[in-house]
């Protein structure tokens, strides 16, 4: 019946004490995940550090913990808020916002709300057994003089076909080569 009934849930009715119930709202609300903060406003505590310890150990409450999270999906509930709503969001600023700084701030959250965020390993096999590893822009080459011989030949081609070769123009001798 619990499992069926949110409204009958054991963490849908309010704790027997007054000082938790009051903690557990703060919790789930202005002090959200700022859990010394709520045992101050609480239960009237100045010393935040002893406040520190004794929100650590509150939090640990099993009931505490559930009403906590019943009260934070409540919110979520009554907002009408959920997680593709927020990563649109996310992505409208990603795409607009005039500061080059929050552009990546949302990228960044978007990634790691998506686990994008763990590095990518990719292992890779050239025709000629060269074996690279790639894991987040870092690369480990297995044959060095196998890769280097590929790499040569990637560049005669390029510049065979007049395209720009790290940086300089392909075909200008006075070209400044970087240092």
């Amino acid at each position: 019946m619990f499992d069926k009934d949110k409204q009958h849930a054991p963490a849908a009715q309010p704790l027997r004490s007054r000082k938790r119930e009051v903690f557990c709202l703060e919790v789930a609300g202005e002090c959200w995940g700022n859990n010394t903060e709520a045992y101050c406003r609480a239960f009237g505590v100045a010393n935040r550090d002893a406040a520190c310890a004794s929100a650590a150990r509150l939090f640990r409450d099993p009931a505490v913990k559930a009403r906590v999270a019943w009260l934070r999906d409540q919110s979520v509930e009554e907002m009408g808020v959920d997680r593709a709503w927020i990563l649109a969001k996310r992505k409208y600023i990603a795409e607009h916002a005039k500061n080059a700084a929050d552009r990546l701030r949302a990228i960044e959250s978007m990634e790691r709300s998506l686990g994008l965020d763990s590095p990518i390993k990719i292992d890779l096999t050239h025709q000629g057994n060269v074996g690279v590893q790639a894991m987040a822009g870092v690369l480990k080459i297995e044959d060095p003089l196998q890769f280097a011989r590929i790499m040569e030949a990637v560049r005669a081609k390029r510049e065979a076909e007049g395209k720009t070769i790290e940086g300089e123009s392909v075909g200008d001798e006075n070209a400044a080569r970087p240092a």
